[in-house]
Parts: structure tokens; C-alpha cells; sequence
């Protein structure tokens, strides 16, 4: 299977995963008929749920492409940046009073991700090489600094 098959399956089975918790409940509390009836009066709303649920899936799709090609710190990056412009906008767009509560919660995470993003400046180590172990067969060495570093 290709990989763009298995982000619609998986992203399909975790819709229909979903299904059975949420409709038992709607069913006793009346929601489900509500739902259904002002759907039925305002025809717009199912243009509405068509783009939303595209929008959802692109949306989807696009971060599990960021977490394969880029890995999940990057993509835990880029959402949460994402997340303070999209917060950021509202305040603009809808003019809500920005407390220094919500200022420096924006700076901060601003200063973190673009900490992050720097390259890392660190002097060169010398590295002690030890042979590996002769039952492998092979001759190479392994540098104890590649194992020793972290993977993000």
C-alpha cells in the first residue's frame, strides 16, 4: 500500500471509531432529531459540514505529511505556531481587549519556537571511537558522541 492509502484509512477508521460513542448518546438526549430537523430547515448547513469536513481532512492529512516527512517535534512546532498567529488574528479581526496576561503568553512562546528554530552553536568535542564487538564480523568503529546524541 502507498502511504497516501494508509492516511485515508487510518484517518476513515478513526472517524468510524468514533460513530458508535457519539450516537447512542444524541439518540437519548434528543440531539440527533434536533440536528436532523434544523438541518432539514436550513439547507446551507450540509455545504457548511461538506467543507468542513474537507477542511478537516486536508488539515489532517497535512500534519501527518509534516510528522513523516519532517518528524513530531517539527510538526509539534509548526501547529503550535500556527495556534498563537491564528490567536493572534482574533485579537486583530475581532478586537478583544489583549491583556499583558495574554501578551506575554504570545512573546513567550514566539521567543521559544524561534529559540528552537536556531541552529545550535555548539564547540566541536573531541570523540573517543571504540572498536565494536568482534562477534559482528565487521571492523568498523562506533563514535560514542552519534550515540549519545539526541534524536530531536
Amino acid at each position: 500500500m502507498n502511504p497516501e492509502t494508509t492516511q485515508m484509512e487510518m484517518l476513515f477508521c478513526s472517524s468510524v471509531v468514533g460513530l458508535p460513542f457519539l450516537i447512542p448518546p444524541m439518540l437519548l438526549t434528543g440531539e440527533l432529531f434536533k440536528a436532523w430537523n434544523s438541518c432539514y430547515q436550513h439547507p446551507y448547513v450540509y455545504g457548511v459540514l461538506v467543507f468542513e469536513a474537507m477542511a478537516t481532512f486536508i488539515g489532517q492529512v497535512s500534519v501527518l505529511s509534516l510528522i513523516a516527512i519532517f518528524g513530531a517535534a517539527t510538526t509539534a512546532m509548526v501547529t503550535t505556531a500556527r495556534k498563537a498567529v491564528t490567536l493572534l488574528l482574533s485579537y486583530i479581526i475581532f478586537t478583544k481587549p489583549l491583556t499583558e496576561q495574554h501578551g506575554t503568553g504570545l512573546l513567550l512562546m514566539a521567543m521559544g519556537i524561534t529559540l528552537k528554530l536556531l541552529p545550535e552553536n555548539k564547540p566541536a568535542t573531541k570523540t573517543k571511537r571504540i572498536p565494536k564487538p568482534p562477534s559482528s564480523g565487521e571492523e568498523d568503529n562506533i563514535d560514542i558522541q552519534e550515540e549519545r546524541r539526541p534524536l530531536v
